[in-house]
């Protein structure tokens, strides 16, 4: 049973609020569409006409005059010499092709291909934050990375993935184990 308290109720309304006010418009904004598209794929290409990452989801709506689109189930392929590399999903995603940036909200789960002499890698968090040109991801949330032998989690992450490095900022801890991931 629990007891009505205004000062709890007070501080869940201020909440709610301070979320609304803190979301783009767009996500309230269904009229404003210019464009609504379902079960869409989008092929992005670099300078050289070579796919670097595509982009699907069930749902697709732009918004000309804010610069964005949202994406309902978004799935990100990032490419690497035609293949791909990562994975990366979330619930919803606010896209800024102008400033080729990605934004994963909700729960969010990257998974990078295994390749020879390169293990399975997956990394659970929210709210990422992907450039779409350097391939860099960032969170402030939770991070945790699982591979085989290696189970990483901590609060902050920033990785740039053409490089291979993946860092956590603050508060990690590392379980290492020679006998590897079981999945």
């Amino acid at each position: 049973m629990s007891i009505w308290n205004p000062e709890r109720k007070r501080r869940s309304r201020d909440l709610l609020l301070a979320t609304l006010v803190a979301l783009p418009p767009a996500l309230a904004a269904e009229g404003m569409a210019t464009l609504d598209i379902e079960q869409f794929t989008l092929r992005i290409t670099d300078e050289t006409g070579t796919i670097s990452h595509v982009l699907r989801g069930d749902r697709l709506q732009q918004f000309d005059p804010l610069g964005y689109q949202r994406t309902d189930n978004p799935r990100l392929e990032l490419r690497v010499d035609g293949a791909v590399d990562w994975i990366w999903t979330a619930p919803l995603a606010l896209h800024y092709p102008v400033e080729q940036r990605l934004e994963l909200l909700g729960l969010t789960e990257g998974v990078r291909s295994a390749r020879p002499g390169r293990a399975r890698s997956r990394i659970d968090t929210s709210d990422v934050t992907i450039n779409t040109e350097t391939q860099e991801v960032s969170t402030e949330a939770r991070a945790t990375r699982v591979e085989p032998g290696l189970f990483m989690t901590g609060i902050g992450m920033h990785a740039d993935l053409p490089a291979d490095t993946i860092e956590l900022h603050r508060d990690v801890r590392t379980v290492y184990s020679s006998q590897g991931e079981q999945e």
